[in-house]
């Protein structure tokens, strides 16, 4: 179980260490396998930062200011860096109390086929977003314990 700035846990396979490199600059959160190819990152955010993203940026009528508007806006974003191939439904869900939105995601970045399991999930002040993501070939190998790291959330 790691915990984070007392904002938040989240439990994580032992073979996952903390990375070395920034793999993005606003994760509170970045634990790697590079030799198992296998990547978790948190980015954690106040809400009000996105009311005033969604104003200032006139994304307010794209982009309702709630959890399915948080996470669209974002995934709009990650789908300008990742040629998508494939793209599950959205799973709203609940986890350990908290709405969350569930999607998985086949695509390309840098001509390298990656799989995403991601959760966007919306806290009492905080909205966080949850990645992890393989080599599309291990995508059945560790799909389940991607799965198990999504649910394993807990905000503090």
């Amino acid at each position: 179980m790691v915990t984070v700035e007392d904002k938040y846990s989240i439990s994580l396979p032992g073979f996952l260490v903390e990375a070395g490199i920034t793999l993005n600059e606003e994760a509170s959160l970045e634990y790697m396998n590079a030799f198992m190819e296998f990547y978790v990152m948190v980015i954690d955010e106040p809400k009000s930062n996105i009311e005033k993203v969604l104003i200032d940026y006139e994304l307010a009528d794209l982009y309702p200011n709630n959890l399915k508007g948080y996470s669209e806006l974002i995934l709009d974003g990650l789908k300008q860096a990742v040629i998508v191939s494939q793209e599950s439904d959205v799973v709203d869900t609940v986890i350990n109390g908290l709405p969350a939105r569930l999607l998985t995601i086949n695509g390309t970045v840098e001509g390298i086929d990656i799989f995403y399991s991601l959760a966007y999930i919306e806290g009492k002040e905080r909205y966080y977003q949850i990645f992890t993501w393989t080599l599309s070939e291990k995508e059945t190998e560790y799909r389940d314990k991607m799965s198990k790291i999504l649910y394993s959330f807990k905000e503090l």
